[in-house]
């Protein structure tokens, strides 16, 4: 079920027209601006759109075209399974490599990379969402490895949802070692899980 579940949303998602998906994502950003949860944010994770994935980089863009006081930083796969992702500082002269999901990935020094509880607030890409909180992601666990430490301090790092609408989900059923998000972002709305 969870199998047919993803391959539809993965296949509804890549059936938007970049103009589309350019529309829908800069809703996304304007539902993302409006939040008390990104105004008060100072340090925040972010991720590189790939295969039609609602898209936050506009975001970024003008954060800086406003000289907003805000540091945006980028997932890295960890080379400690068990960590999941470590995030880099984005700059103007951040050079990036295919990672082994052929997704685009920031190269730093493991010693410049900081961990998601030294975030304020991370924009998550899912494939599917539910009103609990729930995540579809696809399936390697990085995100909920690198948060797990939210099941002991939930106020710590709050995690976004960043996504379309069509990819609310009735209901998701949980694993145990899955995280919940904290705020879902979308076109039309923002719910707050807290």
């Amino acid at each position: 079920m969870e199998h047919e579940l993803r391959a539809y949303l993965k296949d509804k998602r890549t059936s938007f027209s970049k103009k589309l998906q350019a529309e829908k994502s800069k809703k996304i950003i304007e539902t993302v601006e409006s939040s008390e949860a990104y105004k008060d944010a100072k340090n925040i994770g972010t991720y590189h759109s790939v295969k039609g994935e609602a898209n936050p980089a506009d975001l970024i863009h003008k954060a800086q075209r406003e000289k907003a006081e805000k540091v945006f930083y980028l997932p890295v796969l960890s080379s400690n399974k068990q960590q999941g992702l470590l995030f880099g500082q984005l700059t103007p002269i951040t050079k990036f490599k295919i990672n082994r999901f052929s997704i685009p990935e920031p190269i730093f020094k493991e010693s410049d990379l900081v961990s998601g509880e030294q975030l304020d607030l991370v924009l998550v890409p899912l494939l599917g969402f539910d009103k609990n909180g729930n995540r579809l992601g696809m399936g390697g666990g990085f995100y909920d490895r690198c948060f797990a430490f939210k099941k002991d301090k939930p106020n710590k790092t709050i995690l976004m949802g960043f996504a379309y609408d069509f990819q609310e989900i009735d209901e998701l059923k949980p694993e145990t070692w899955d995280v919940r998000l904290d705020l879902i972002a979308t076109e039309t709305q923002l719910i707050d899980l807290r």
